[in-house]
């Protein structure tokens, strides 16, 4: 949905699903944390951004929730979903 184009990796072994057009595009959920705790792995916090495939430029991340908080995304170039 976020590119509008396919994506053929029906079993990715990375929270980061791809780059297209400059943005990475990652996924956070439990099962590719490895985190099976409630609030763990699917929630965007200093911990688990440290733990993300780096990129230098635009980051898209989906998750269930975010406590990085708007300052620190915008320095960061994340955009949370």
């Amino acid at each position: 949905m976020e590119t509008g184009t396919g994506y053929d990796n029906t079993k990715p072994k990375s929270p980061l699903l791809g780059v297209h057009e400059g943005r990475a595009i990652y996924l956070l959920y439990n099962g590719i944390l490895k985190d099976r705790k409630i609030n763990g792995g699917n929630v965007l916090t200093g911990p688990v951004l440290a733990t993300l495939p780096e990129h230098a430029g635009a980051k898209v991340i989906y998750a269930a929730a975010n406590k990085l908080g708007a300052p620190r995304c915008q320095r960061d170039n994340i955009t949370f979903k």
